[in-house]
């Protein structure tokens, strides 16, 4: 009897696990007026609840918790790209969109008003964004936030909205893969960027920007304009600038102090443009969800764009 119970007790079980993952399906509605556009995402109440859903100058990040059927509407004029929980629909230009949740039925509502949203220019035309860590090399872990996992996200999301400027930009690394760090110098050496990033982890609560510093170098000028250790000589000025932009734009949006070191990291030093190495506080400090993510992306851009006037 007590086999009986037991086998009851796991189909019961088994059973609750897949209707937790069971695929929901989510409507997808548009409608225009002049100069307006309203993007609706209707589904179960219980879903639209725990969905996230932050706007990016030039995107919709939408993510859901659970797997997802997506239902469009005829002629949605807009590009759509979905993976797993993720739904992302790409705006033709940058816009203000104000978001709103509503009930009966439960929905997502985007309303995005046409023209392009004024901001500051990006004068830098290329860039290199570095993702760290990768492949085997998790960088820091908590609970089920990695390191090179939000870093590439990051990068990403930056990629997405530098290129929409029409900026040239190149990652050391798409897809999670490791890259040992000298293969990553030598990337952003071959592509001479006007700006290189690169995104980590601090283990504090501390947003922390690193401004270079060359050390023991010879007496040789001709010998030293070689050293690869010696790359960042001549950009360091505009290393300094880029970083306390940045680092301005992190404090003005999320109210905090930005802790500045300076340290000659062999990742600058070696490289020959104006660089910043951004280390993020710990996911123990900070959640890294959608919001974060675009309120962080957003204020890199903004720092991007005070570099250059």
């Amino acid at each position: 009897m007590k086999k009986v119970f037991f086998i009851f007790l796991a189909v019961v079980l088994m059973a609750g696990s897949l209707s937790a993952q069971q695929t929901k399906e989510v409507l997808l509605k548009f409608s225009k007026q002049e100069g307006q556009m309203r993007i609706v995402l209707e589904a179960e109440e219980t879903f639209i609840k725990k969905t996230e859903a932050v706007t990016l100058p030039s995107q919709i990040k939408v993510k859901f918790p659970g797997p997802f059927n997506l239902i469009s509407q005829k002629n949605f004029p807009l590009d759509i790209v979905s993976e797993d929980k993720l739904l992302v629909i790409k705006l033709e230009k940058q816009s203000e969109i104000k978001i709103s949740r509503l009930s009966s039925p439960a929905r997502i509502v985007f309303d995005i008003q046409k023209g392009e949203k004024q901001s500051a220019p990006i004068l830098s035309k290329v860039f290199v964004l570095d993702a760290g860590h990768g492949g085997y090399d998790f960088g820091m872990v908590s609970g089920d936030m990695r390191e090179k996992d939000i870093s590439l996200d990051l990068v990403k999301d930056l990629n997405t909205i530098l290129s929409k400027k029409g900026k040239k930009v190149f990652l050391t690394r798409k897809v999670d893969q490791y890259m040992p760090l000298i293969e990553r110098i030598k990337f952003v050496n071959q592509k001479a960027p006007d700006v290189f990033i690169s995104f980590h982890f601090s283990m504090s609560e501390n947003f922390i920007l690193y401004i270079p510093v060359l050390e023991n170098q010879g007496t040789d000028e001709v010998v030293d304009s070689y050293s690869l250790s010696s790359r960042q000589k001549k950009y360091m000025g505009k290393s300094k600038t880029l970083s306390e932009s940045i680092g301005k734009a992190i404090k003005d949006e999320f109210k905090v102090n930005v802790v500045y070191r300076s340290m000659p990291l062999p990742l600058i030093n070696s490289t020959g443009a104006p660089s910043a190495v951004i280390e993020l506080p710990s996911p123990k400090f900070m959640v890294y969800d959608l919001q974060t993510k675009a309120r962080l992306i957003n204020s890199i851009v903004n720092g991007i764009a005070a570099y250059g006037q």
